[in-house]
C-alpha cells in the first residue's frame, strides 16, 4: 500500500488508475510471491486504493518528497526515520501525511502528544526553518485524517519527551516480549538469541 501510493503519487499530476492497479499487482508479487496473504486482505487493499483514487482522482498535488528521509541530533542522540510524504504548500506551510492501514486509529485528542507525528515535525522544523508544521495521520481504511499544526512550545515538548522516553528506554532493565509476532522478524533480539520467545517464533516460522 504504501509503496503504490509512493510511486503513484506525483507533482503537480493527477492520478492514474490504471497505474495504481498495475503496482498494486507488482507489489502483491514481489512482496508476497508465496501467496501467503489473505485474499480478505488482498480485497481490503484494492478498495482501499480504488477509494483513495475516487477522493483525489481530481487532485494536483503539492508534494515536496516521498519516503523523505531525516536526521536529527537532540543531546546525544541521533534520531533517523522517513516520512512517507511532505508536502510544501505555498510559502509558509510544511504538511506532514503519515498512512496508515491498520484499522486501529490515535483518538483525536492524543494527536497532539503522539510521539511519532512530533518527531516528524521537529524534522521538519529543522529542515524548513520559520514555516508552519502540520503533521497528519491519514487512516485509509476510514479516510479519515487526524493532525496537527505544532508550535514552538509543542516542539520543544517533543524534544523533551523523545529524551525522556530513551532514556527510560536506556534504564528499563524489565524485558517483556510483544504479542505481535511479525515484530520478531525485525527485532535485533530476536535475531541475536537474546530473547528466547523471538528465537523461538522465528524457529517456527522457518519451519513453516
Amino acid at each position: 500500500m504504501h509503496s503504490v501510493l509512493e510511486d503513484c503519487i506525483k507533482p503537480d499530476e493527477k492520478l492514474d488508475f490504471e497505474e495504481i492497479k498495475s503496482l498494486y499487482n507488482e507489489n502483491k508479487k514481489s512482496y508476497d510471491p508465496s501467496g501467503l496473504i489473505s485474499s480478505e486482505l488482498i480485497s481490503a487493499g484494492e478498495q482501499i486504493l480504488e477509494e483513495f483514487y475516487d477522493e483525489y482522482q481530481d487532485t494536483i498535488f503539492d508534494v515536496y518528497d516521498k519516503e523523505y528521509g531525516f536526521a536529527i541530533v537532540l543531546g546525544s542522540y541521533l534520531i533517523v526515520g522517513y516520512i512517507d510524504r511532505l508536502d510544501l504548500i505555498g510559502d509558509d506551510l510544511v504538511k506532514i501525511i503519515d498512512y496508515k492501514t491498520g484499522k486501529w486509529e490515535v483518538a483525536l485528542k492524543d494527536v497532539p502528544t503522539n510521539l511519532q507525528l512530533g518527531i516528524y515535525a521537529l524534522a521538519a522544523s529543522k529542515a524548513f526553518p520559520g514555516k508552519r508544521i502540520i503533521a497528519e495521520l491519514h487512516y485509509l481504511r476510514s479516510g479519515r485524517k487526524k493532525g496537527h499544526e505544532y508550535s514552538e512550545e509543542d516542539l520543544e515538548e517533543v524534544k523533551s519527551l523523545i529524551i525522556e522516553s530513551i532514556n527510560n528506554i536506556i534504564e528499563d532493565k524489565s524485558f517483556h516480549p510483544t504479542k505481535n509476532e511479525r515484530a520478531c522478524t525485525y527485532c535485533d533480539f530476536a535475531q541475536n538469541g537474546v530473547c528466547s520467545t523471538g528465537v523461538f517464533r522465528m524457529k517456527k516460522k522457518a519451519k513453516a
